[in-house]
């Protein structure tokens, strides 16, 4: 599994500059919103996260079916 709960923790509580999460070879990475193209395969940055979350950082359970929806998201793409 590339996208995992860890990572996105570590999505919400980033001290980046919008930071966003993608897959670079193969692994899921927090990237600073200003990064390369080269940062690799966009998924979804904080800002939009919380947004679809009513302004928080999801917990728990939603955090687990938020990896696993991300994940799958991913699957599709064939990053």
């Amino acid at each position: 599994m590339i996208i995992t709960a860890d990572r996105l923790r570590e999505l919400f509580d980033s001290d980046l500059p919008d930071p966003q999460l993608a897959v670079v070879e193969g692994q899921a990475r927090v990237v600073p919103g200003t990064a390369d193209e080269d940062q690799g395969l966009v998924v979804a940055s904080r800002s939009e996260l919380l947004e679809r979350h009513g302004g928080s950082a999801p917990s728990g359970q939603a955090l687990e079916e938020l990896a696993v929806a991300l994940e799958t998201t991913v699957d599709t793409l064939g990053a």
